[in-house]
């Protein structure tokens, strides 16, 4: 930020969006601005305005570009026609989704309050109108995943709503928890993501040593 840059036509859209992913991780994100991102880029408001009407429409493109990367992570874990073929792969698939969340969350701290702030709840109401952008979320994952378990007799009894829902507000509050100023190694973030998904499954009834 702060170096004028010489642009291709064509070129400003993605240079706003590398810009603004920059200042997120640099923790400047609340300060930037698009009359200051024109400056820095070496262009004209009004060819910035021409992309973007406000800063907030900047902030939702990247908020929906995050969600998607962590969709997409979610669903190299447990594709959506691809189920468990024996409990050891849930179990595996289990672990794999409380690291991946976690580990997004602890990497991308700016990204991640603003997916769940108020341009995350901006992004859900217009994602809520696309049937596409809500098919196959990532918590459509972990539910498919938990039926996986039930399916090949793991779990007597088949997992409900509000089993779903524990399990990723379990998560969601340990990924919540990497924000605080507590920030943990990497040998310690492991450690809090096995233990958090082993009391995820404990809730469903299967107990991992």
């Amino acid at each position: 930020m702060g170096t004028s840059l010489k642009l291709k036509r064509g070129d400003l859209r993605d240079a706003l969006i590398n810009y603004t992913l920059d200042a997120a991780k640099q923790g400047h994100i609340e300060v930037m601005s698009l009359r200051k991102a024109a400056r820095d880029l070496g262009v004209s408001s009004g060819a910035v305005y021409r992309h973007f009407a406000d800063k907030d429409s900047l902030l939702m493109e990247i908020a929906n570009m995050s969600g998607e990367q962590l969709r997409a992570k979610f669903h190299a874990i447990r594709p959506e026609n691809a189920p468990a073929s024996t409990v050891d792969q849930c179990i595996e698939r289990g672990f794999a989704f409380v690291k991946a969340y976690v580990r997004f969350a602890h990497e991308n701290p700016s990204l991640w309050r603003m997916m769940f702030g108020r341009i995350g709840l901006m992004c859900r109401d217009e994602n809520m109108k696309n049937p596409e952008k809500m098919r196959y979320t990532t918590f459509d994952a972990v539910i498919q995943n938990n039926m996986d378990l039930h399916r090949l007799g793991a779990l007597a009894r088949e997992p409900d709503m509000d089993d779903h829902r524990y399990m990723w507000s379990a998560t969601h509050g340990t990924a919540d928890l990497t924000q605080t100023r507590a920030r943990l190694d990497s040998d310690m973030l492991d450690k809090v993501c096995e233990e958090t998904a082993k009391r995820n499954f404990r809730a469903l009834g299967l107990i991992i040593d």
